[in-house]
């Protein structure tokens, strides 16, 4: 509840000063309507670019989107800065008519013609110090004008189509004829201006007005905005720029390709030459060193050199196992019936039936022993058939071992030729791959540098761009600036502010005490009653009635004692208060006394007497205030014959009887007006209490919470003016 009561106390003098806050917003408002229509608008044109994808190419085209090789990836800040280089806006401006400015001049602002001008201004330019310098240009007929040089007073005469020399350039002025056969009922007799923009200025100057920016940084589209105080201007600018930033793309693409052509021409020329040295080695190395295919003749030596060696193997076995059988039938010779030779290696068929000969013959032998001697005829004849098979088998071994060396030696020998191929194989291979990798390489270069040949030659052929203007800048309707809404709310809001501002500066600079929080926070002594402002009789009566019982209450007033009403200066409510609580207390069956000790209360109030109500005057009667005993004495009668005395105290700013008043009475109601009383009165009122230790000081605040609109008050001074002008009319 507190919390409120300060909101509502700190926005008092806001709701005060309402109808200033009212006056300032509907005056800034009017400000502001009145700068719009002199302000100079600004018109905005937009386009848009879809940048080239090189991921994509051109839409649905391979074609492009593989030979497209000599544009980096775009990268969309990149391109940002591309279009917003002077390069591009140079290039730009030379397909425009922005060199000369031309304006309209008015009685309060001027006006940029453009294409709208009425006359076309042409100059040559030797000395720099011209450009960027407004002409004033006067046309008094349509044949005259007079145009003054700018940094001097002179005003040359001329007319339209005569050269007019100036110190370092040549200025030709001429009618637009063609306009002002178009539009007869533009003027061209009036006052106007031009200026000779220099190339770097009018640079800066689109900078300044120019704005590129991405929709989005995943997406390559470009949003082109120009502002101009014409729209026309704006519209065809950010068009040529957009058209610019694409044939200059095209006229890059084409140089380049042009450039990658003949770079490869020569490139391909070299590698060629090359080429034709790589083959002519190639084939002059095979040719002295016999080579058609080194690999499948290795392959197929080593075949062959595998295969004898085979054989080889197979002959050596062969030949040791007929060697262990000679061995075995030359060490068995005296026991040849004894001998069982195995002829795993000597399979020959002769061989096979000697042998079974033999074991017939070794047979029969062993029938004939039963019958004949060892030494019979018979036996000795089947003894040297014996022999002569073994000799015969024992030579046949021998002439088969040595058929078998002979192979063995030749196949050795064979191999050994064979083997003597592989001498220097390696280097010839090393060699041989070295005169083919170079091959190799030239062979790749020149195809790549061919391909990239005709793919350059694609590209130079296809002028064409993949950057593509997907919206064109349209002449503006509506400015962009200023805002006139936004302009309005903004000066509105300013204004509300400022007033508030200045009611609160004006609120703390008056320092009035305002309401009783303002009073607790700057004294100890407390606050015995709030007035309200009162107009009716009945609530007047209604109010102080309630008042003199809380004061009965409390104890703040007692029969048959002095109360004394104080304040520092006059019109503070001390009269008001003192006469309606006395009233109150006289409907309650008291006497009570009404002292004016500076005799304004009968003049303002004229209260009706009453039998319990007396009124006495005692301003200038020195009777009652010669010395204190007098007034003590005084007041101890009065208090004796009436129950209650009231004292209306005079204006401590002028004390005279004051202090000698509040040093004697029962309670002392210190009164401030909300209103009327300096809050810095509140500490001197405590200083006093404090030095002189008045009886029961408490503050009464009249016209408690009174906060009159503004508006209110004008009013009723503007109708007390009325009325004593009236009066004054009347008297006259």
């Amino acid at each position: 509840m507190k919390t409120t009561n300060e909101n509502i106390r700190l926005l008092k003098p806001l709701l005060r000063g309402l109808p200033i806050v009212v006056l300032v917003a509907i005056f800034a408002s009017l400000v502001a309507k009145r700068y719009l229509m002199y302000a100079t608008p600004m018109y905005e044109s937009t386009s848009k670019i879809r940048l080239a994808d090189t991921k994509d190419g051109s839409p649905s085209s391979n074609l492009y989107k593989d030979f497209d090789v000599f544009t980096s990836a775009n990268k969309i800040g990149a391109e940002v800065e591309v279009i917003k280089s002077k390069l591009l806006i140079n290039k730009a401006l030379d397909s425009l008519d922005f060199e000369v400015t031309t304006y309209r001049i008015g009685q309060i602002r001027k006006v940029e013609l453009y294409k709208e001008a009425p006359f076309k201004v042409f100059y040559t330019m030797h000395n720099d110090k011209w450009f960027d310098k407004p002409f004033a240009l006067t046309i008094k007929n349509t044949t005259d004008f007079v145009l003054k040089v700018p940094g001097t007073d002179n005003s040359l005469p001329g007319k339209f189509g005569s050269i007019m020399q100036l110190s370092g350039a040549k200025v030709l002025i001429i009618r637009n004829d063609s306009l002002l056969k178009d539009r007869p009922n533009l003027a061209l007799v009036d006052n106007y201006e031009f200026v000779i923009n220099s190339r770097q200025k009018l640079v800066e100057n689109v900078l300044d007005n120019l704005d590129i920016n991405s929709i989005d940084k995943e997406i390559p589209i470009l949003r082109l905005n120009f502002k101009s105080p014409v729209p026309e201007k704006a519209a065809d600018f950010v068009n040529a720029l957009s058209l610019t930033y694409v044939n200059d793309y095209v006229e890059q693409k084409i140089k380049a390709a042009n450039t990658t052509v003949n770079f490869l021409d020569e490139q391909l020329k070299d590698i060629g030459g090359r080429l034709d040295t790589s083959e002519s080695d190639i084939e002059t190395y095979r040719d002295v060193n016999n080579i058609i295919n080194i690999k499948q003749e290795t392959e197929t030596d080593l075949r062959k050199i595998a295969d004898m060696k085979v054989q080889q193997t197979n002959v050596k076995m062969n030949l040791e196992a007929i060697d262990s059988l000679y061995n075995y039938m030359k060490s068995g010779r005296l026991k040849k019936t004894e001998l069982a030779p195995n002829f795993e290696a000597y399979t020959d068929l002769l061989s096979t039936e000697l042998v079974k000969k033999m074991k017939l013959l070794q047979a029969e032998k062993k029938d004939l022993l039963l019958k004949y001697t060892p030494e019979d005829d018979k036996v000795k004849v089947i003894d040297d058939k014996i022999d002569d098979i073994t000799f015969y088998l024992e030579q046949g071994i021998k002439n088969t071992k040595t058929n078998l060396e002979a192979k063995y030696n030749r196949l050795t020998d064979d191999i050994n030729s064979a083997e003597k191929v592989f001498i220097g194989l390696p280097t010839k291979e090393r060699t041989l791959d070295d005169l083919n990798r170079s091959y190799d390489l030239n062979e790749q270069a020149y195809k790549f540098l061919h391909e990239k040949r005709t793919e350059a030659q694609i590209v130079r052929a296809a002028n064409i761009s993949f950057h593509r203007i997907i919206s064109i800048g349209e002449v503006p309707v509506e400015p962009v600036a200023p805002n006139g809404t936004l302009i309005k709310i903004l000066a509105m809001f300013l204004g509300i502010m400022g007033a508030v501002a200045m009611i609160y500066i004006v609120h703390a600079i008056k320092g009035k005490v305002n309401d009783y929080t303002t009073i607790e926070k700057n004294s100890s002594i407390a606050i015995a009653a709030e007035t309200p402002m009162l107009t009716k009789p009945l609530a007047i009566a209604k109010h102080f009635h309630k008042l003199a019982i809380q004061l009965e209450v409390k104890g703040s007033v007692k029969l048959n004692s002095v109360v004394v009403f104080s304040s520092f200066d006059v019109k503070e409510g001390k009269s008001y208060n003192a006469l309606y609580l006395a009233a109150a207390f006289a409907q309650q069956g008291k006497s009570v006394l009404v002292v004016d000790a500076d005799g304004n209360m009968h003049a303002n109030h004229n209260p009706k007497d009453s039998v319990n109500l007396k009124y006495e005057n005692i301003a200038g009667n020195i009777t009652y205030y010669k010395n204190t005993e007098i007034i003590t004495g005084q007041l101890n009668k009065w208090k004796e014959e009436y129950d209650l005395v009231i004292i209306k105290n005079e204006p401590l700013n002028d004390i005279s009887i004051g202090l000698i008043m509040m040093s004697l009475a029962d309670t002392n109601l210190f009164v401030f007006d909300s209103r009327r009383t300096p809050a810095k009165m509140i500490a001197e009122a405590e200083a006093l209490n404090d030095e002189y230790k008045f009886n029961n000081m408490q503050f009464l605040l009249n016209r408690s919470g009174y906060n009159p609109n503004i508006a209110i008050q004008a009013f009723d001074m503007v109708k007390v003016l009325v009325l004593k002008f009236k009066r004054t009319s009347a008297q006259a």
